[in-house]
């Protein structure tokens, strides 16, 4: 029995490690492509490693760039955005990202953009769900730290401090887990698209015959509100909603 289970974990060990090898050599395969400008092949060689279920921001950033190099808008955005999906400040793809797009033709408008809505998005965004629940949890310890030392306090002058200091910590910790269940929330019920397809005028309900209504072109990225018979109604940063294919779009 002893034998049999070394023998299939020797063996598990060896299918992991000739997966890890095979996406390495892949990877490599398809950086070489990209050096010497064969940006085809190395947008083959990305796409084969994602199929394997291999996900990184490396291979998104890669595969973003190969795209860029072809001017595939709406590829190239979808990529750096899976990127950052995984790794949210760094600055190579934040800065490709923008690249990318002032290539694309629409340029919308932020409705929010002086309303409290999107300061609270922006003070939200600058840390993400995980840092957000840590801060919390440092705020709550020293709030409990402030409290503990207030009853053990002997004299008034230290007992004001560590009670304004529990008040302050109080509110803190407050606003905190309100911001990390905000950031949750956002990332979890929010559904993000890029447009795929070169020019679609969107309609006002969810069939081809339906009127018109505005035209959007590749790499504009939607928010997905709702899905219904292989349509789905997407929304703009300026409020703008209609309906469109869920063909012509591609998920984040």
């Amino acid at each position: 029995m002893k034998k049999v289970l070394i023998i299939l974990v020797a063996l598990f060990v060896s299918i992991g490690n000739s997966q890890e090898s095979f996406e390495l050599a892949a990877f490599g395969k398809a950086n070489q492509a990209y050096t010497t400008e064969n940006y085809d092949l190395a947008i083959a060689g990305y796409e084969q490693i994602l199929k394997t279920g291999k996900h990184s921001a490396e291979v998104y950033f890669n595969l973003g760039n190969a795209y860029y190099k072809i001017n595939a808008v709406g590829p190239a955005i979808y990529n750096y955005e899976k990127a950052l999906q995984f790794d949210p400040e760094n600055i190579d793809v934040n800065n490709n990202l923008k690249y990318a797009t002032q290539m694309k033709i629409d340029a919308i408008q932020d409705a929010k953009s002086q309303g409290l809505g999107s300061n609270l998005d922006s003070f939200v965004a600058l840390l993400s769900v995980d840092e957000w629940a840590y801060f919390s949890l440092v705020i709550v310890l020293f709030t409990i730290l402030m409290c503990i030392l207030y009853f053990y306090a002997h004299t008034v002058g230290k007992k004001r401090l560590f009670f304004i200091l529990t008040f302050l910590g109080i509110l803190l910790s407050v606003s905190t887990i309100v911001a990390a269940s905000y950031a949750k929330n956002n990332v979890n019920d929010v559904q993000y698209a890029i447009v795929y397809t070169a020019e679609f005028i969107t309609r006002e309900e969810p069939k081809e015959k339906a009127v018109s209504s505005f035209t959007l072109h590749e790499g504009t990225k939607v928010e997905v509100l709702e899905e219904f018979n292989e349509w789905a109604l997407v929304s703009l940063t300026n409020g703008n909603k209609a309906w469109m294919p869920l063909d012509k779009i591609k998920k984040l």
